[in-house]
């Protein structure tokens, strides 16, 4: 069963709202292009599924091993099927959904293709981006900016400190978000999918998030889903961005992980 952006919700939380070769503007938005590509790429996030009522019966193992044992699993994955989702508004991070297949093989950056849901000004956009070599190439699902753009066919330089070889590499990338969490605690055993899972509430420094994510000012509550029986493997991210002023909301950011790819396995 492939996710809704409301299945991804932790149980109290906002649910995010529906989602509703050409080249691209120089802005989208306020932003600039080559930052979007930044997010595209960046925003590795998998097909989870649908999460059974939590149980949360004793006893249940400890947080910290559990995120460990998910920490080199991640290590040794190379590609994933990711989805990843936006609830609120961020300061330079106007996508609200990408999703897509990433590999951390296929050259020096890696490669990536899929689909992202962009806010531009008051209006929403759907692109198709695929990262492939050095380059990422951005187009409208009907292939119409490329008009407006003289043919220049939407390509940009691969966005290299936050590419999928960079993102997947085990020393960097997802794996910084599990060894440097905080305060860990298992709340509860879950299904995502079938898949049976453990969720694992902690916190991450802002410093640490604001190296993935931009926009974030403060320190921030976090969950991992980890699989369960052994495999160790991480399954979601959860994470919640405290508003700048009292009278905003919190802004949810879901990251879903599935198809883990490892060399050994090659599945």
């Amino acid at each position: 069963m492939r996710s809704t952006p409301g299945s991804l919700v932790p149980v109290g939380a906002v649910r995010p709202p529906d989602r509703g070769g050409g080249g691209l503007p120089d802005t989208v938005g306020a932003m600039p292009i080559r930052r979007l590509a930044v997010v595209l790429v960046a925003a590795l996030t998998v097909v989870g599924g649908c999460a059974a009522s939590p149980d949360t019966t004793g006893p249940l193992p400890d947080g910290r091993e559990l995120v460990d044992t998910a920490t080199r699993a991640l290590a040794d994955v190379r590609g994933v099927r990711f989805e990843f989702h936006v609830s609120g508004a961020l300061p330079g991070l106007p996508v609200r959904t990408v999703e897509g297949v990433a590999t951390r093989d296929g050259g020096p950056h890696g490669s990536a293709r899929g689909e992202a849901d962009v806010q531009r000004g008051t209006e929403r956009h759907r692109y198709d981006f695929v990262l492939d070599g050095a380059e990422l190439r951005l187009t409208d699902p009907d292939d119409s900016t490329a008009d407006r753009d003289g043919g220049a066919g939407g390509t940009r330089p691969a966005p290299g400190p936050l590419t999928p070889a960079r993102l997947l590499d085990p020393e960097h990338g997802l794996t910084t978000l599990l060894r440097e969490a905080t305060a860990l605690e298992t709340e509860s055993r879950e299904e995502l999918d079938g898949v049976p899972s453990y969720r694992v509430g902690g916190e991450l420094d802002r410093e640490v998030v604001a190296g993935f994510v931009p926009g974030v000012h403060d320190d921030v509550a976090v969950k991992f889903w980890v699989a369960g029986r052994g495999q160790g493997q991480l399954l979601r991210v959860w994470m919640q961005v405290p508003p700048r002023q009292k009278n905003e909301g919190a802004v949810m950011l879901e990251l879903a992980l599935d198809g883990h790819e490892t060399a050994a396995t090659g599945s």
